[in-house]
């Protein structure tokens, strides 16, 4: 079997990272993936890709017509059995690409876009929102073959902003890859708080994934003002890209010189396993998420999580048993989450104990590779 995978980069997304470890996976199954990128992005998978045997085509940068007319021609030359995208504008490429070439489409629904929550980035208008979710509703009703959910959570959401027979919707959960992610261990907690130069001692908050208003760095950074008088010897690490709230998160510990003293920026790292081991527990203050990949390599490690309640993680993160769940938007609410699992270690131990065995018995790198081809058998062309 043949799928050609469309995305909008390889930039070390939550996303992408999936699709490149679902690739490797795959290809032990005898599916060949091609991973089609239409730009450029900073720290690019592309050379993990690889390594690993998958393919990826660059698309030549230009007008979104020559990239349609691109993708096109690639999907009538190689005739792959399934085109699956994921997010718009890749969805909207590959879906009209593949029109009249009798290739079935997948689109991967990974996030809640259409959320309310979207509305407090203030970088987002409501009449723009409002018109590409018009056209994701009408491509993906005559366009797509099955949409493919990673979370319950996420196809209900989905399916009700884009009006969807939830029929259409197969849920098929990400999974990762426990080899390159390693378990906890004190020496292991040790080694990389000292090459930190974080004392062994502190109580340790980690926050994975991109500097973008979505994840809500600026809802932590308040929570750590209120955590700072409660916890001693507070330490909050912050790791990831520079987004459109890196400005604002800068201009908040500039302006206050305790909070810079407890927060610390690491920019991106590729050492997710060792920052998860080094940390007391994973702090996730999104507005909307799908189903959060740090979540599920917080859990494959045995890190506790402090979440936010959001629509996108019912049917992976459940309250008071494989993690601690607060609201969203609510800093003072994410402060005494945080603290109830950093002052009790019973707490902590027993949800992080829970979220490992679910990790392994639903996220497995495997258990993701055997659904995902489930679901590509079920509509590509030689089912057909």
């Amino acid at each position: 079997m043949k799928v050609l995978a469309v995305l909008n980069s390889l930039a070390p997304g939550g996303t992408e990272q999936s699709t490149v470890v679902l690739a490797h996976g795959l290809q032990a199954l005898g599916i060949e993936t091609t991973i089609v990128t239409m730009k450029r992005a900073d720290h690019e998978l592309d050379g993990i890709a690889e390594a690993g045997g998958t393919r990826v085509v660059r698309l030549r940068s230009g007008s979104a017509v020559a990239q349609l007319r691109e993708l096109r021609h690639l999907i009538r030359s190689e005739r792959p059995d399934v085109v699956h995208t994921a997010l718009f504008e890749a969805d909207q490429l590959g879906r009209l690409a593949a029109i009249g070439t009798r290739t079935p489409v997948i689109s991967s629904m990974v996030n809640t876009p259409y959320d309310a929550a979207r509305l407090l980035d203030p970088n987002v208008r409501r009449w723009k929102l409002r018109a590409v979710q018009v056209v994701d509703a009408i491509t993906g009703r005559f366009f797509v073959s099955r949409f493919h959910a990673v979370s319950e959570g996420v196809k209900r959401a989905n399916a009700r902003a884009l009006h969807l027979d939830p029929q259409r919707v197969t849920v098929a959960e990400r999974g990762r890859d426990t080899t390159a992610l390693g378990t906890r261990s004190e020496e292991r907690t040790s080694a990389v708080r000292a090459s930190l130069g974080v004392d062994v001692g502190a109580p340790v908050v980690l926050s994975l994934g991109r500097q973008e208003h979505q994840k809500a760095h600026v809802d932590l950074l308040a929570a750590a003002v209120l955590l700072r008088t409660r916890v001693p010897n507070l330490v909050v690490l912050i790791a990831g890209k520079d987004g459109s709230a890196t400005r604002e998160i800068n201009e908040r510990l500039a302006d206050d010189a305790e909070l810079a003293s407890v927060v610390r920026i690491l920019g991106h790292r590729a050492d997710v396993g060792d920052l998860l081991s080094a940390a007391d527990v994973l702090a996730i203050s999104s507005h909307f998420e799908g189903t959060a990949g740090v979540a599920l390599e917080a859990m494959a490690v045995g890190t506790p999580i402090v979440s936010t309640d959001l629509s996108g993680l019912v049917g992976v993160l459940e309250a008071d048993r494989n993690a601690v769940l607060v609201a969203a938007a609510n800093p003072e609410a994410l402060a005494t989450g945080l603290e109830r699992v950093l002052t009790d270690d019973g707490l902590a131990a027993r949800i992080a104990a829970r979220a490992q065995a679910d990790f392994h018995a639903r996220f497995t790198l495997s258990a993701a590779t055997d659904r995902m081809r489930d679901l590509y058998e079920s509509v590509s062309a030689r089912s057909r």
